[in-house]
């Protein structure tokens, strides 16, 4: 029996997931929703999908869907999740969780007493590179975890500048909405933190930066930018290793993804987003890359629609009562993540009790 797919959101629900779903065996997607009903239709016609909707709520209640994919902008994302969850509904919640901790608590809280699944796309725990780091972590082969850094330097584009110098005001640059670096891509580095080591985040110290302060928008309209393009914090790990991320999206230079990730007895090293290398005390680096097999298999062809592929695959088994091959984030991932994010920006740090 096939799993009933309904997708809220036509953003980047259109752009990789929809896509990367005809890699999935055992899945239909039955209904779109957007806040245009229009958009909907458009791209309810576009991937042949027999239902659309003029808004996510009513999506999440209707009689041919069993799991709610949440693609829409972070602010709809509780009440979406949640209209969700009472409808007995299973969900895979877009990152970030929601806007704050407050909201990831009241949607943790419903996600408990719901007999559906509950999980946050976290993808790259998916991404094989990563999956082994973790998987050498978990042997021992580099020893006791010391330290992690990790950094988002973006890819140039073809003109040589940084991929966001220029790009148009969106709600990508909107605080209200959810936008801003922290939530898209910090989040999913916290989280990477947490999964590698097996421990929650005791304690932090950051800050977050807009350096653009304003953009202008598809209609030549100048709009104020509110949501952060660059943070920089520290984390430690109840496990007593330290971390310290960097975000940009400014930077001319940089491999994209890169993190160090130091123990007692060696290194592990992921680079840009398919090496993976490790290193021996007074030995050069070996690679140590593992093969995906989804290699421009998906559209487009990069680490996260090839991730969301296989997370899709082991929700469906887990659905099905087979046996899952990684460790989906869960909604409580998410809420420990948001509380990081909040005591980022709250620039304050301290202490996660």
């Amino acid at each position: 029996m096939s799993v009933r797919i309904g997708i809220i959101g036509t953003g980047f629900a259109r752009r990789v997931q929809l896509p990367a779903l005809q890699l999935v065996p055992g899945v239909t997607v039955t209904a779109i929703a957007s806040g245009r009903m229009e958009r909907a239709r458009e791209v309810a016609a576009e991937f042949a999908i027999p239902h659309a909707f003029g808004s996510g709520e009513e999506l999440a209640r209707a009689s041919d869907v069993d799991l709610v994919l949440v693609s829409s902008t972070p602010d709809c994302h509780a009440r979406q999740a949640i209209a969700a969850l009472e409808a007995g509904k299973h969900v895979l919640c877009e990152k970030p969780m929601a806007l704050d901790a407050r909201q990831a608590a009241r949607m943790l809280e419903v996600a408990d007493k719901s007999p559906g699944l509950a999980r946050i796309d976290h993808e790259l725990r998916y991404e094989p590179n990563r999956l082994k780091a973790w998987r050498l972590l978990a042997e021992g082969a580099i020893g006791p975890l010391l330290h992690l850094e990790l950094v988002l330097r973006p890819y140039l584009r073809g003109d040589g500048r940084p991929q966001a110098a220029d790009a148009p005001w969106s709600w990508w640059y909107d605080a209200a909405r959810g936008g801003g670096i922290l939530g898209a891509v910090g989040s999913h580095l916290i989280d990477l933190c947490r999964f590698w080591t097996g421990s929650e985040v005791a304690e932090v110290s950051g800050r977050t930066a807009t350096l653009v302060p304003a953009r202008v928008d598809e209609r030549g309209v100048r709009r104020a930018v509110t949501a952060d393009d660059y943070a920089s914090f520290v984390l430690r790990l109840a496990s007593g290793a330290l971390a310290t991320i960097t975000l940009t999206t400014m930077s001319g230079h940089g491999p994209g993804h890169f993190a160090q990730l130091t123990g007692r007895d060696g290194t592990l090293v992921l680079t840009g987003e398919t090496r993976l290398e490790i290193g021996r005390p007074g030995a050069p680096l070996e690679d140590a890359s593992a093969p995906d097999e989804l290699w421009e298999r998906t559209t487009p062809n990069n680490m996260w629609a090839r991730s969301f592929v296989r997370l899709m695959r082991d929700l469906v088994a887990a659905l099905e009562g087979r046996p899952a091959t990684g460790t989906a984030a869960t909604f409580r991932d998410g809420w420990a993540v948001q509380r990081v994010m909040d005591a980022v920006r709250a620039g304050s740090g301290g202490r996660l009790d």
